[in-house]
């Protein structure tokens, strides 16, 4: 890995902790864990098999004797980005969750892409920055949908019923 590289990932992880301790309003701590923990299988489950099946590649990566993914991103850098979008999209309707979903995607892909231009931190195989957009924006809307029904889960389940 060249210099560049370890700057931007350390950099990268630095950033992602900073946003993770000053960003994120604390006062929904159960929600923003359940989303940190769904994105992180969510991303592990579905970023694996792309690996996998040769559609991207990350030649240089933390602990590329167990992993083929970018643990960094995958397990840190997107699931925290995923907090902060639902956090934004909290109280918001359909139209600002599609757009915000699409405003980070964006936002994401404007940094991969010259990444993989430009770096050997990501390489395209079968794969482009649009394919990068629209999963990225897919990943965001299940993680906005699934804590909406862990929202509902909650409320429904939560104290006060059934005589608790």
């Amino acid at each position: 890995m060249t210099v560049t590289e370890q700057t931007i990932v350390t950099a990268s992880a630095v950033i992602t902790l900073l946003l993770l301790v000053f960003a994120v309003d604390w006062r929904h701590f159960r929600d923003w864990v359940v989303v940190f923990l769904f994105k992180c299988t969510i991303d592990f489950i579905w970023g694996s098999p792309v690996v996998s099946l040769k559609m991207l590649e990350y030649p240089e990566r933390l602990f590329p004797r167990w992993y083929e993914t970018s643990i960094l991103f995958e397990l840190w850098v997107f699931p925290v980005l995923c907090i902060l979008y639902n956090q934004v999209t909290r109280t918001r309707g359909l139209a600002a969750i599609v757009g915000y979903a699409l405003l980070f995607s964006a936002g994401i892909v404007a940094v991969e892409y010259p990444l993989e231009r430009y770096t050997n931190l990501i390489r395209y195989i079968d794969w482009t920055w649009f394919t990068s957009f629209y999963t990225l924006a897919i990943t965001f809307l299940m993680s906005r949908a699934f804590i909406a029904l862990y929202r509902r889960g909650c409320d429904y389940f939560g104290p006060g019923r059934y005589g608790r």
